[in-house]
């Protein structure tokens, strides 16, 4: 019987057959251009923007989107970072599953649509990216997880104010009665009222505070309570009678005092919600629908991973290789495209291993493995240990594509 009502509530909300695309949310992505990015394969791409800040790429947006296309970016040179929205054009398979296992939680299974993983029903991505520079029709990108040749479907400004999560004002310290009692809360018409009969009180040949509406020679006495005013204009009374009869059919409002604020609110956000069972589920969310101060708040998985930040380690043999890069445009090769000195490629690659790129299935079965990963124009070869990453050779992608060949 439910899943009948289900269906019945589904079918009333889709569109009808032959409607316009839109309105059935089917539509036709266009990509506006292809992110040429210092990532050229998934392994060893950082799975959020935050892990590695050094990490750059451009976007050309496509002349068959736009007749003009450097006129799309006008403006955007006035923001610190923009939204990336593209797809997951190397997912190898259009099937997703309701359940995954992100690297994070190192083999548990949580909800796909409380993570970030790219096995999505739809494969679209969302990322944020710093915005170094406009050129024309070119964006000119740092702090990128996105891999070369990645579609793009959407670009749009970050702004702090939107987008982050600000603290709210407690409800408490707002008014919570409800504006509906006539003896309990005051209303819009009657505060424009006292405002009218203030200045009506203010005589130019009399001070001020001789004739404020508190004064006892006032001509009419409002007490410190509104709403317990009597003696109310004609005027403003047929006004409040409008707004009574105008909100009688709107439904009463649920303010914060009618939800118990319970000690499980606080620990919600603490607790280990890793163990994934119907009664934890159930506590978690009842007591999260009962927070309401506006605060952000994450999983202890998300803010507490178990996955332990690795410790990198070069050998004097690969630091000696990646030495031997040059700066872009620099005469002779190697040379790197988007870093600006070996010391900024160290890093780079430092800030990639020690968030562990390899998958679950790699760190539980594939251990004693080597693992490879590009970045620019580096082939980087490293292995490993029990809390650590090390470097063990670095090459030109050139000569390590023929070496493979």
């Amino acid at each position: 019987m439910q899943c009948e009502d289900q269906n019945k509530k589904e079918k009333e909300v889709q569109p009808q057959i032959g409607s316009n695309s839109l309105e059935a949310g089917t539509i036709l992505t266009t990509p506006i251009g292809y992110i040429e990015s210092c990532f050229m394969t998934k392994n060893g791409t950082p799975r959020q923007p935050s892990v590695c800040s050094l990490s750059r790429g451009c976007l050309r947006i496509s002349k068959s989107v736009f007749n003009n296309p450097e006129h799309s970016l006008i403006g955007l040179e006035q923001f610190s970072h923009v939204w990336i929205v593209f797809v997951f054009h190397k997912n190898g398979r259009l099937s997703c599953k309701a359940k995954v296992q992100p690297p994070r939680l190192n083999g548990a299974k949580t909800g796909v649509f409380s993570t970030r993983s790219p096995h999505r029903p739809n494969a679209i991505g969302l990322t944020l990216v710093r915005l170094e520079k406009v050129e024309g029709s070119t964006l000119y990108l740092s702090g990128i997880d996105i891999i070369h040749g990645t579609p793009v479907v959407d670009i749009k400004p970050y702004i702090p104010e939107y987008d982050s999560p600000q603290p709210t004002i407690p409800f408490e310290d707002v008014q919570r009665k409800s504006p509906y009692k006539q003896d309990e809360s005051p209303n819009c018409a009657l505060s424009e009222t006292y405002t009218e009969t203030e200045e009506k009180s203010t005589r130019p040949d009399q001070p001020t505070s001789d004739h404020s509406p508190h004064s006892p020679d006032s001509e009419q006495h409002i007490p410190d309570n509104p709403s317990k005013i009597t003696d109310i204009p004609k005027e403003t009374s047929k006004l409040e009678d409008q707004n009574l009869k105008r909100t009688e059919k709107m439904p009463f409002p649920i303010f914060e005092d009618q939800y118990p604020r319970e000690p499980e609110c606080e620990k919600a956000t603490k607790d280990d919600l890793l163990t994934f069972t119907q009664e934890k589920a159930s506590k978690s969310t009842a007591a999260n629908n009962n927070c309401r101060t506006g605060e952000s708040f994450v999983p202890t998985w998300v803010r507490d991973a178990p996955v332990a930040i690795l410790k990198v380690r070069f050998t004097p043999h690969a630091e000696k290789e990646l030495m031997q890069f040059k700066a872009p445009n620099s005469t002779g090769e190697p040379s790197f495209r988007y870093f600006q000195s070996p010391e900024e490629a160290k890093c780079a690659i430092s800030n990639v291993l020690c968030a562990d790129p390899r998958s679950v299935y790699r760190r539980k079965q594939c251990q004693d493995r080597l693992f490879y990963f590009s970045l620019d124009t580096v082939h980087v070869t490293c292995w490993f240990g029990d809390g650590f990453a090390e470097v063990l050779r670095i090459q030109p992608i050139r000569e390590n594509a023929k070496a493979q060949s």
